[in-house]
């Protein structure tokens, strides 16, 4: 039996961990299989053609919300030109279909439903028995492995699961619906960890797909205090409940190499009625206490959530919510509630009055809350957000302003009103000009941006900002700092700035590296 495993990525850079355990599964059963990974923008006949030319009997489609039009294009031409062949699909965009999925969609001969790695095998030998499969909770993912080192990847975002399941019952969110956690122990997790340091082509980020990777704060400890080792020289991501953290925790990561975790928190909301309508049991205002702590490390980078379309959160309780947790963080991403099929929300969506998107990924449109032109609005202020704040590329900027006004949010609705284009298709200088007109002739305001600029900008620094700083010429260096040795000297500038006349900042425009020296 010839065995397809497909996998369509978001992007190159992104790997598929699924089917890595599907392959694990078959293996262990005595099968064998091949896998054929891309990403959504690979051209869709090289994709076909390969497909095609596996010569299967089974395909198995890894299926989620971003991929599921494309996976069903995919699976429709492939059985006009494979009709002999077995479709299955599997993964979290149909675990909650039935028969009348066959109905719409009659290419397709099987859905998986649940941890597919615990029924793969069954299936893949008598295909014919089966329709609907229910997979069973499996620890089996506990004895897999990294499974790159069997099954490598291209991409350099590399996934990995060290717990399943989890302990909160977010109303909006699948992983609510599993029962019970399974774990790896600390020394397994250590001891996988460092088989990724020798792989052939070592991977940018190791992201735990753990849904809360701190539910049990003593191992979660002690695996961050192990990676203070230089042995663990990777980046890795973590989704962390802030509001566990204690301050052990905080003295093992405040100790952190720079770069060396980042972190991603779900603040969502600071609708107190709100969490509890989602039955997220946190405490927002701890949560962004820990968050602002932890930043002020300086050493590790914070990811925070917040989603628009909640119940009980009209577009002034949200400006509030964004107004308190802008702060705490270095990346604050404005989501829309995703109304996915089998949440709890999505099946009692009359109780709020959603509205959402026929199509994937289910987007709310609108609900009791949130008329559809407030939704519009706030997507558009996303953008900006994404352009002006979240990109790093204005953070002396940011840093400062966000400080002296009084609402950040409403700061960001101006700066989307008077800009001239959309977010993807301004360019810097039309980013920097639009930042100008906001900042009142605030000199410091805007000698913090003329830094930003000269960092960003490849070619000549920005003129319409010249009487906000000077530069120096390269002689009053008289060595190289530790971050800038082995670099030549012409390709670094030398700068002073309005806002700090006491500091040299020495900057390389091409790769967007400051250090600051002080003069005396």
């Amino acid at each position: 039996m010839d065995i397809t495993l497909f996998a369509l990525n978001s992007s190159f850079t992104h790997t598929n961990l699924a089917i890595r355990y599907l392959a694990s599964a078959l293996e262990a059963e005595g099968l064998t299989a091949v896998i054929k990974e891309y990403n959504l923008k690979d051209k869709k006949a090289k994709v076909l053609n390969e497909l095609v030319n596996t010569h299967s009997d089974i395909y198995a489609f890894s299926v989620y919300i971003w991929n599921i039009n494309a996976m069903l294009s995919y699976a429709r031409d492939l059985k006009k030109l494979r009709p002999h062949s077995y479709i299955v699909f599997g993964g979290p965009e149909v675990s909650f279909e039935n028969d009348s999925f066959f109905t719409e969609h009659p290419y397709i001969d099987m859905i998986i439903r649940g941890e597919g790695e615990s029924v793969i095998a069954e299936v893949c030998k008598e295909p014919s028995r089966y329709k609907i499969v229910d997979g069973n909770h499996t620890d089996s993912f506990a004895h897999a492995g990294i499974l790159y080192d069997r099954y490598p990847a291209q991409g350099d975002i590399l996934y990995y699961e060290s717990a399943r399941g989890c302990p909160y019952r977010c109303s909006y969110c699948l992983s609510s619906l599993s029962e019970g956690l399974r774990r790896k122990d600390t020394e397994q997790v250590l001891n996988e960890l460092s088989q990724f340091e020798k792989l052939n082509n070592k991977p940018r980020i190791i992201k735990f797909v753990d849904r809360t990777f701190n539910y049990d704060l003593q191992r979660a400890k002690e695996i961050w205090k192990a990676l203070l080792s230089d042995k663990y020289s990777l980046n890795y991501h973590f989704e962390i409940a802030a509001d566990l953290l204690d301050d052990e925790c905080f003295k093992i990561l405040a100790d952190m190499p720079m770069g060396k975790i980042q972190f991603e928190a779900g603040i969502q909301s600071t609708n107190m009625n709100t969490l509890n309508e989602i039955k997220r049991k946190t405490d927002s205002n701890k949560v962004i206490k820990t968050l602002t702590r932890l930043k002020s490390f300086g050493n590790i980078h914070i990811h925070a959530d917040l989603i628009a379309g909640l119940p009980f959160e009209d577009i002034n309780s949200f400006a509030t919510s964004f107004d308190e947790a802008i702060a705490c963080c270095n990346k604050l991403q404005l989501g829309f509630l995703k109304m996915l099929k089998g949440s709890y929300i999505r099946n009692n969506a009359a109780d709020h009055g959603y509205i959402y998107e026929s199509d994937p990924p289910y987007t709310v449109l609108s609900n009791n809350y949130l008329s559809y032109n407030e939704v519009y609005r706030l997507e558009q202020i996303a953008q900006t957000i994404d352009r002006f704040y979240s990109s790093g590329r204005f953070d002396n900027t940011m840093e400062y302003v966000l400080n002296n006004v009084a609402s950040p949010f409403e700061f960001f609705s101006r700066l989307t009103d008077i800009q001239i284009k959309e977010q993807d298709k301004m360019s810097q200088h039309e980013c920097r000009m639009a930042l100008i007109s906001m900042l009142d002739n605030d000199p410091v305001a805007l000698s913090r941006l003329a830094l930003d600029s000269i960092i960003y900008e490849n070619k000549k620094p920005p003129q319409e900002l010249k009487e906000y700083y000077t530069e120096h010429s390269r002689d009053i260096i008289n060595c190289i700092t530790e971050k800038f040795k082995g670099y030549r000297h012409n390709n670094l500038y030398i700068y002073t700035f309005d806002f700090d006349k006491d500091n040299y900042y020495i900057i390389d425009r091409t790769k967007h590296i400051m250090e600051k020296r002080c003069i005396k």
